[in-house]
């Protein structure tokens, strides 16, 4: 068990060291899309699971682009907006499927950068991210001691995580997973 601890325990301290950059630290020079990307593995790295992949990549930010959740780059050049908008994109793709995604981007930062509020949307959610990692963090590594064993720390988290995915889901679209709820009851 001391050799788990010590593992989670540097690996928590780690994850709650990092931080996403802000607004005002993402280039304010237009990119291509491979410094984009180059951008998006640097920022995102830290934070996605360790196997060996891209936090996203250029086919994604295409499809994301067609589908209106990212705003169109100018001249193939994404700025400021696109890239904050990938970033949370990249994050959050981990535990939702995209629509609801969508449902989040567009109910946060809506009115894009034209709304004066866009950098300060986009700077809460980093803290937002940044506070449930070190909370996580801690949570790990006190439960870890509870668990005994990494088998046993693995299943508290993931069932942490369904539950706060599935109340995730509820909130973005109450209507919809209510019902879909209820016509699940009556039909067992």
């Amino acid at each position: 068990i001391m050799e788990i601890n010590n593992s989670v325990a540097a690996w928590s301290a780690g994850l709650a060291a990092q931080r996403l950059p802000r607004w005002d630290e993402l280039p304010d020079i237009d990119l291509y899309l491979d410094q984009v990307l180059t951008l998006l593995d640097k920022y995102l790295g830290p934070f996605l699971p360790e196997n060996g992949g891209h936090a996203l990549t250029a086919s994604m930010i295409n499809n994301y682009v067609k589908l209106r959740i990212v705003p169109a780059p100018v001249k193939k050049r994404y700025g400021r907006v696109q890239l904050a908008y990938l970033l949370v994109i990249g994050l959050l793709k981990q535990v939702l499927p995209i629509p609801d995604v969508k449902t989040l981007l567009e109910s946060q930062f809506e009115g894009g950068a034209e709304k004066r509020g866009f950098a300060k949307a986009f700077d809460c959610f980093c803290t937002l991210q940044e506070t449930a990692f070190a909370d996580m963090a801690r949570q790990a590594a006190q439960l870890e001691t509870a668990a005994g064993t990494r088998p046993a720390l693995a299943m508290e988290m993931a069932v942490r995580a369904n539950a706060s995915k599935t109340l995730a889901e509820k909130l973005i679209a109450p209507d919809a997973h209510l019902s879909k709820t209820f016509k699940n009851v009556s039909t067992n």
